[in-house]
């Protein structure tokens, strides 16, 4: 072996090594991880509050291990959404200033872009920085730089934080009064005079109404549907007229009325008790209307 080739050995080494110092920093103590925004624990909080400086105040409560909103409407609450806002009580303040040494209103927190309290412990939240892109946030006497990632849900409306599941909880259906329709390639036809009754007994599904045999297992398949579906969109109630209602009766459960909106071939389907209407794909109008017949 050359000495050139020694050469590029012991270059290559070093190179190693220095790369291996600068990665791992030996001798010298890992950084301590930065401290949660707020003391609370996630799994504890019972109550959440939302003030927005464009929108309505939002209330949200823990109820038998389930969260509701509240306030300004009464619906199931979307749990990925709820967990967002949990979480912000532990996400890491990534630096820290003395309410004392800044102008609030040049940080965008007087007045706050929004409001988020959790269990009474409150939080304001400004602009973003423009070095690393993080959140201005005021807790207390002190302004925290957090990550921005959970502030898109701080300032959510409310319709986003409506379970966009139809039928919430684990209720079986029992059964369902559906309008007839028919879909001639996309384009459905809503008989509101027309309807079709399935019921549960103790062989399995029968329909009444319906104009042709239908197999105990194709109903059960399209009650299943019911029983699973979750909304592509959800929105606060709006006035459009009504075709028809379905009723869908459960275990345990008041039944559950939806106003089929005169919105075809749009599927939207209302619950006015909550105040919100339901945007679904339109294959919904076959997985959740259509019985094949025997």
């Amino acid at each position: 072996m050359n000495t050139r080739t020694l050469l590029n050995l012991a270059l290559v080494a070093i190179a190693i090594l220095l790369g291996w110092v600068v990665f791992y920093k030996p001798g010298i103590a890992p950084e301590p991880p930065s401290p949660p925004l707020t003391p609370l624990d996630p799994e504890h909080i019972q109550a959440i509050r939302i003030a927005h400086k464009f929108r309505e105040e939002i209330q949200l409560e823990r109820k038998e291990g389930n969260w509701f909103i509240t306030a300004p409407i009464q619906a199931p609450a979307n749990k990925a959404m709820v967990e967002t806002l949990l979480g912000i009580a532990q996400t890491p303040s990534l630096s820290r200033y003395p309410i004392e040494d800044v102008a609030l209103a040049n940080l965008g927190l007087e007045p706050p872009e929004a409001h988020l309290s959790l269990d009474g412990v409150a939080i304001a939240f400004g602009t973003i920085e423009p070095l690393n892109q993080r959140r201005y946030a005021l807790r207390e006497d002190t302004i925290h730089l957090i990550s921005d990632d959970a502030f898109q849900t701080v300032a959510s409306s409310t319709a986003r934080f409506v379970d966009p599941a139809l039928l919430p909880g684990n209720h079986p259906i029992t059964q369902i009064r559906l309008p007839q329709v028919t879909d001639y390639g996309g384009n459905p036809k809503v008989s509101p005079k027309g309807t079709i009754t399935l019921r549960r007994n103790q062989d399995g599904w029968i329909a009444e109404g319906s104009s042709g045999e239908v197999a105990s297992e194709a109903i059960a398949k399209l009650v299943e549907a019911w029983q699973q579906h979750t909304a592509q969109q959800v929105k606060l109630k709006g006035d459009r007229a009504t075709l028809a209602t379905i009723e869908i009766r459960r275990e345990g459960v008041p039944p559950v009325y939806f106003d089929l909106q005169a919105s075809l071939p749009r599927l939207i389907l209302v619950r006015s008790d909550l105040g919100v209407q339901y945007h679904l794909s339109p294959p919904a109008w076959n997985t959740l209307f259509q019985l094949p017949r025997k």
